[in-house]
């Protein structure tokens, strides 16, 4: 019986490798990532926003605006030679917004701290902002433009802090101001200060390490593993109905319809597998090939049940795009969503995505692959008993 299962597992994966159009759907897996590292590794933004410093004595505009510059992330500043070039990029939708400096930056970041509004260059307002419209997006850029400007701001509220005290009236000024920068050049950090890390026994992880195009990538392919999976079912039901199965016997036709369906997604786990290793996001083969394997076994068992409990091939195909929707929005492909944890439950790729640092998790993978292969292999019987009482 291994032997005669064996030997239909192998025709019925040299049947699918027959066909161009299979080739055609899990070259395109690691094709895609292969293209998407290459975005990654070149200039990829959400946001381009430019920045001006107007010409003066006082170094503090041009080192914000190089320190903007030379930030990575998913915004992108770039530096204009002139107010007018700033307001014609953003006029032409070239940069999504603008930032113009003031000129003595200092004397006026002073003048903010302590409240003289009408010494301020921008109609009461330290910087001036440029943009056609004011999007969420602009919105977090500002507070990263905040972040920079803070360190400066903060220096220079304690400096007048100080300088205001009793206690330092008799210091020279020049001493005070002097002291305190040493101590914010001492105090200064930076690197990122976060560290991301899964369990006790993960690695820290720096959140700046990958591109942004990156991130959903082992969601997509989970979700690859299971569209396959959830394919092969189709295929099963056109050929249960073209008769394909008749000359199996009847006891052996559960383990041969389960194997008609594990053929293929074994084909596009191992897509998705190099899918991973081409990325960059791979981790390592120890773990990613056990997760993969249950992701497969998980994913065969989910369409074996699913082709028994829907009979009509119409409307198991209308069914296939809904869940693999529902897959892409509950499971953390590219966002945790939260609530609706029975439904998240039933869809393979959400214990596979967040088993990836949880072992106990990766556990409850397991034991779905385990119960739903058991159960796709256990309905044809109960079906074909209820048959056979019927005729009786």
């Amino acid at each position: 019986m291994i032997k005669n299962g064996l030997t239909w597992y192998l025709l019925l994966t040299k049947r699918l490798l027959k066909k161009p159009s299979f080739w055609a759907v899990l070259l395109l897996v690691p094709v895609m990532v292969f293209g998407l590292g290459l975005a990654a590794q070149e200039e990829a933004h959400i946001l381009r926003i430019a920045v001006y410093a107007e010409p003066s004595s006082d170094p503090l505009g041009s080192r914000i605006t190089e320190e903007l510059e030379d930030l990575d992330g998913v915004v992108e500043y770039t530096v204009c030679g002139s107010e007018g070039e700033l307001r014609r990029e953003v006029a032409l939708s070239q940069a999504d917004a603008g930032y113009i400096l003031p000129a003595e930056l200092t004397g006026m970041m002073e003048a903010y701290l302590a409240g003289r509004k009408n010494e301020l260059p921008y109609d009461g307002h330290l910087i001036s902002v440029i943009a056609n419209e004011d999007t969420i997006q602009l919105q977090l850029a500002r507070e990263q433009f905040f972040s920079v400007l803070y360190p400066y701001l903060s220096e220079l509220a304690a400096e007048q802090f100080t300088l205001e005290q009793k206690e330092f009236a008799g210091l020279n000024e020049d001493y005070v101001r002097e002291q305190i920068r040493g101590l914010y050049r001492e105090e200064r950090v930076e690197d990122s200060i976060f560290r991301f890390a899964y369990g006790t026994d993960a690695p820290e992880i720096d959140p700046d390490q990958n591109s942004y195009l990156m991130t959903p990538v082992r969601g997509m392919l989970s979700v690859f593993v299971f569209f396959t999976g959830l394919t092969m079912g189709m295929y099963l039901m056109r050929d249960r109905k073209a008769g394909m199965f008749q000359w199996v016997r009847y006891g052996k036709k559960p383990l041969y319809y389960w194997l008609s369906i594990l053929a293929g997604t074994v084909l596009g786990g191992i897509a998705a597998y190099l899918g991973l290793w081409i990325s960059g996001t791979f981790t390592e083969w120890q773990g990613e090939l056990p997760r993969m394997a249950l992701l497969v076994l998980a994913s065969a068992g989910f369409s074996g049940i699913l082709c028994q409990l829907v009979r009509n091939m119409a409307v198991y195909g209308a069914i296939l795009p809904l869940l693999v929707l529902l897959s892409v929005v509950l499971c953390p492909v590219f966002v945790a969503f939260h609530g609706l944890g029975i439904l998240k439950a039933l869809l393979p790729p959400y214990f596979y995505l967040n088993g990836l640092h949880s072992a106990r998790i990766t556990g409850y993978l397991a034991v779905y692959a385990l119960a739903s292969n058991a159960a796709a292999l256990l309905l044809p019987r109960l079906e074909g008993g209820r048959n056979l009482i019927r005729k009786a």
